[in-house]
């Protein structure tokens, strides 16, 4: 094999190489942005759970002062 049929293989395998490496890039450049609606969309949906989270807690909080003053009330009944 000579220098110029070497030269020659490696510029094809190079130019294969190059296609390959294109091709590849091209499909990651593609799951890469299909995966980026879902991700956005799991981000919106933690946000919202956690402020329903947040208000489950104020209300639950909101509800133990209710009983408690109830509960109150009921002694001071009890007494009377």
């Amino acid at each position: 094999m000579t220098i110029d049929q070497r030269l020659e293989a490696l510029r094809q395998s190079l130019e294969q190489w190059s296609q390959v490496r294109m091709v590849a890039r091209k499909e990651y450049e593609e799951r890469l942005r299909a995966n980026e609606a879902p991700f956005r969309d799991g981000e919106e949906m933690l946000q919202a759970n956690e402020g329903r989270m947040a208000q489950l807690v104020d209300a639950k909080n909101r509800l133990g002062g209710i009983l408690e003053n109830h509960g109150q009330r009921l002694d001071d009944l009890d007494r009377h």
